[in-house]
C-alpha cells in the first residue's frame, strides 16, 4: 500500500517513476550512466530501491537504485547546501545494507565474506549559488577529531545556468530539469507568484522542446509538487531570517539572561555572532550589548 504521508517532489517523480511505482525510467537511467560515464541502455539493469518511510522505517531519500546489483545509486535533489548530508546518506546507506543482507538472514555471522552492491551519494543543486560548479562533502569533516576509518563522500552538482555542463550534456533529462527549475527561479524574480511561475514555465517548456512528454503526462501533479516544494522551501528560509532579526533586537534592545533556559548559551552565541556580522561590531562591543559581564568575556570568546 502506498503512504500517503509521502509528498514527492518534482525530481523525486521525474527521475524515480513516480512515487510508489518502484519502476525504473530511461530519465533514471540515463542520470545513472551520466554518473557512470556508461551507456547502458537495458531497464531491467536497475532496481528501484528508494526508501519511502514505510514499513519498519521512517527514513525517506529521494532516489536510490542499484545498477546490475553492482552499485548502490543514492541520489538527492536540494535547493540547500546541507553540510550534513554525508551522515544522512550514512543512515540511507545503512538501511539500505540492511536490506540488502534480509535475505541472508544469519549468514552475516559466519567467516564468509557478503558481497555488497558499491554505493555512491550525489546531490543535485538547484539553489541560488553560482559559486560552484562541483564539490565534495565528506562525513570525516564532521568528525571532532581526525580520523581516517571511515569515510563517505558526496558530490554535490551545481545545476544553474552554465554549471555541470559535462554532466548536463551526458544526460538530457538532468538539463532538461535544470532548464524548467532556472526559468521557474527567473519567473519568480519577476515577482510572479509560485503558482504563476509553475504555470508560465510549463508554457516555456512546451513551447521550447522541454520535458514535453512528462509535463504532458504530470501537469496537474507538477504544479502541485513544484509549488508545494517551493512554498515550504521560502517558509523555511522566512522562518530563519525572521528568527534572525529577532535574535538581533532581542540582543540590542534586552540583552539575554544567561542560564534562564535550556540552550539559552546557543542562543547568546548566536546573537553575539549577528551583531558582529550584521554590525560589525567586535566581539567584546556585541558582548556588551547583550549586556553579558566582562568576567565571562572569555568564556564566550573561546565559543565563538
Amino acid at each position: 500500500m502506498e503512504n500517503k504521508s509521502v509528498r514527492d517532489t518534482m525530481f523525486r517523480h521525474y527521475f524515480n517513476g513516480g512515487h510508489g511505482s518502484g519502476m525504473p525510467n530511461m530519465r533514471l537511467l540515463s542520470l545513472v550512466n551520466a554518473i557512470q560515464g556508461a551507456d547502458h541502455t537495458d531497464l531491467n539493469l536497475l532496481k528501484i530501491n528508494t526508501l519511502d518511510g514505510s514499513f519498519f522505517s521512517s527514513l525517506k531519500n529521494d532516489v536510490s537504485c542499484t545498477l546490475n546489483g553492482i552499485y548502490l545509486m543514492l541520489i538527492e535533489h536540494q535547493s540547500t547546501i546541507n553540510d550534513n548530508m554525508p551522515v544522512r546518506f550514512l543512515s540511507y546507506a545503512d538501511e539500505l545494507f540492511k536490506l540488502h543482507l534480509q535475505p541472508f538472514h544469519e549468514k552475516i555471522y559466519k567467516s564468509r565474506l557478503i558481497h555488497l552492491p558499491t554505493p555512491e551519494f550525489h546531490v543535485f543543486y538547484d539553489g541560488k549559488d553560482t559559486s560552484f560548479d562541483h564539490k565534495i562533502l565528506r562525513l570525516s569533516d564532521a568528525f571532532i577529531a581526525p580520523g581516517r576509518n571511515l569515510e563517505l563522500i558526496v558530490h554535490c552538482h551545481n545545476l544553474n545556468p552554465g554549471k555541470s555542463q559535462k554532466l548536463k550534456a551526458l544526460c538530457k533529462p538532468l538539463d532538461d530539469y535544470s532548464k524548467f527549475s532556472n526559468k521557474f527561479k527567473e519567473y519568480r524574480k519577476d515577482n510572479n507568484s509560485i503558482n504563476d511561475s509553475v504555470r508560465m514555465t510549463i508554457d516555456y517548456c512546451r513551447k521550447n522542446g522541454i520535458m514535453t512528454d512528462y509535463l504532458t503526462d504530470n501537469e496537474s501533479e507538477v504544479i502541485n509538487m513544484f509549488g508545494f516544494e517551493w512554498n515550504e522551501e521560502e517558509e523555511r528560509k522566512a522562518l530563519i531570517e525572521l528568527g534572525e532579526e529577532r535574535g538581533i533586537t532581542i540582543g540590542e534592545k534586552r540583552g539575554i539572561t544567561i542560564g534562564e533556559k535550556r540552550g539559552e548559551k546557543r542562543s547568546t552565541i548566536n546573537s553575539i555572532r549577528n551583531l558582529m556580522k550584521n554590525r560589525h561590531w567586535s566581539a567584546e562591543e556585541a558582548m556588551a550589548a547583550i549586556g553579558i559581564e566582562q568576567s565571562q568575556y572569555k568564556q564566550y570568546l573561546a565559543l565563538l
